[in-house]
């Protein structure tokens, strides 16, 4: 059976109103540490359907041509609420060539030298698993929408091993690179993530400046995300106020695609612009909603979920960066915090957060000792407020879309 077959038999179900997504993807994987290399290669092929029949959203999924068709029968057959159907999009791509995924880079000793030299010697690097990935997808539709394209990955996740006497600490990050690998900042991020909790120091402040590393400005961002999703701003959003005016939210995925999981073509996306709440995230169904157009960011997190709205490539910018070591210069009193030590909790319709964080504090723009672990609790709106600078080495990371941040300057907070 062939997509022809099956988009025929969706435009017999549903005639004018039904989408086709296929996926294939391929991986190679190595694992390294001490004592051996491990390699994995990876296949997957995945077939949606999503199509209204009288007047009610379908969806189906499988693994092959011939068991998509038999899961249209069944979806066909479940009962579903009414809905009105989306503008479909319309326009041609032609598909890419078919290209081998070569094996992942092997990075694991330079990367050790590059862990011990950071740490001092306090760390060693365990274990290392090196992705590179290659995705193919195309789409059609009754609108006569017929686009394709590919993703590339190179990504992983590395174990760091931090010791001091007779005390150890694990740090496991995952990473993403976009082009070469960057085997220095990957390293001191370990470092930090591993040797800094064994330094038995609290906060020495409850309160002060506060330096975010790329990696937890990051992170910060992306468990803020349901910001730009909501159907309406939480009230602490005064009169469209969401952050300080030196700051701008942007999701611009262009490098990665030239369309969504929909098929829309993707674009630039303000969200903040100099603190103003100027954007939200669309797909075809919440754009209908809303009665705005498509942003370009239906996503689809596997070929067996339908696609919704989500981010693609968030990240912070300003008009007036500076350098890291301006900012650094300009801490009277506080903390770095250069690793995560649990996941940013935020609650945004509450208006909360938390973060937990390993650092190093700061006294008169020099680091002073290191700490070994702190925790800032507040308001979100607060944090996003007092961020008084931002920096110019912005850097992604996997959330699991790209989230990239510089680092990030808070006139003001309280830890504990």
């Amino acid at each position: 059976m062939k997509s022809e077959d099956l988009a025929r038999e969706l435009g017999r179900r549903a005639r004018g109103q039904w989408e086709l997504y296929r996926k294939t993807a391929e991986s190679r994987e190595t694992e390294f540490s001490r004592a051996l290399e491990r390699t994995a290669w990876r296949r997957e092929e995945g077939w949606a359907a999503r199509w209204w029949q009288a007047g009610a959203p379908r969806f189906a999924a499988a693994s092959s041509p011939q068991g998509l068709l038999l899961a249209l029968e069944e979806a066909g057959r479940l009962p579903v609420a009414e809905s009105p159907a989306p503008e479909w999009p319309t326009r041609v791509a032609a598909a890419p060539a078919e290209t081998s995924v070569e094996p992942p880079p092997d990075v694991f000793e330079d990367l050790a030298r590059a862990v011990a030299t950071a740490s001092r010697g306090d760390a060693t690097l365990g274990a290392l698993s090196v992705r590179r990935g290659r995705a193919t997808e195309r789409i059609v539709n009754a609108a006569g929408l017929d686009v394709a394209q590919e993703h590339r990955t190179l990504d992983g996740v590395a174990l760091c091993i931090g010791r001091r006497g007779s005390r150890a600490h694990e740090a496991r990050l995952p990473f993403r690179w976009d082009g070469a690998p960057d085997l220095d900042a990957l390293a001191r991020r370990l470092a930090d993530a591993a040797s800094l909790p064994l330094s038995d120091r609290p906060a020495p402040f409850s309160s002060g400046q506060w330096l975010l590393d790329p990696a937890v400005g990051a992170a910060v961002l992306a468990a803020a995300a349901p910001l730009f999703l909501a159907e309406r701003p939480p009230r602490w959003v005064l009169r469209g106020q969401a952050a300080a005016r030196l700051l701008s939210v942007v999701d611009d995925a262009s490098r990665d695609a030239a369309f969504d999981g929909e098929g829309v073509a993707t674009r630039r996306t303000p969200l903040v612009e100099n603190g103003q709440l100027v954007g939200r995230l669309h797909d075809l169904e919440t754009a209908r909603r809303a009665g705005a157009d498509p942003t370009g960011h239906g996503v689809r997190p596997s070929f067996r979920l339908p696609p919704r709205a989500g981010p693609r490539r968030l990240f912070f910018e300003t008009e007036t960066p500076a350098t890291p070591a301006a900012l650094l210069a300009s801490v009277t009193k506080g903390l770095f915090a250069s690793a995560l030590t649990a996941p940013v909790r935020v609650d945004v319709g509450a208006d909360r957060y938390e973060i937990e964080f390993t650092g190093i504090s700061i006294v008169a723009g020099r680091a002073g000792g290191p700490v070994a672990g702190a925790r800032s609790t507040g308001r979100l709106s607060e944090l996003l407020r007092r961020i008084s600078g931002v920096s110019t080495d912005t850097v992604f990371f996997p959330s699991p879309y790209p989230a990239g941040s510089p680092t990030l300057l808070v006139e003001r907070a309280s830890f504990e």
